[in-house]
């Protein structure tokens, strides 16, 4: 495996097998009297039925892809926010991995059915 295709690897893993379903499990919690932005959103799914809380932790999932596709984007130099026009170099154990890694992490995330 290539180190680019190393790095997406991971971090798509840990941002789909360990920090959606954290999330998923403390939004899934009973309810409580705090006044956090977890207990908040705990207190507004818990209104909804499952078919309805599946349908916003799968859209949680296209969130997360949109998020990090515009910053490997951003990375790559394919993608240009507003006020950086300059170009980036990422390495990691001294090889340059910058230039296909939102094309990586797309079609990871088009391989697991995120955008469907």
């Amino acid at each position: 495996m290539k180190n680019d295709e190393k790095i997406i690897e991971s971090i798509f893993s840990e941002l789909f097998d360990d920090n959606l379903p954290r999330y998923q499990n403390s939004l899934t919690s009973p309810i409580d009297n705090n006044d956090d932005v977890y207990a908040k959103a705990r207190k507004a799914l818990s209104k909804l039925d499952e078919q309805d809380k599946t349908a916003i932790f799968d859209f949680f999932k296209v969130v997360i892809s949109d998020t990090s596709s515009t910053i490997f984007g951003t990375i790559d130099g394919s993608h240009f926010p507003p006020n950086i026009d300059g170009d980036f170099t990422l390495t990691y154990e001294d090889e340059e991995i910058q230039g296909s890694l939102q094309d990586l992490f797309i079609e990871k995330a088009e391989n697991k059915g995120i955008f469907n």
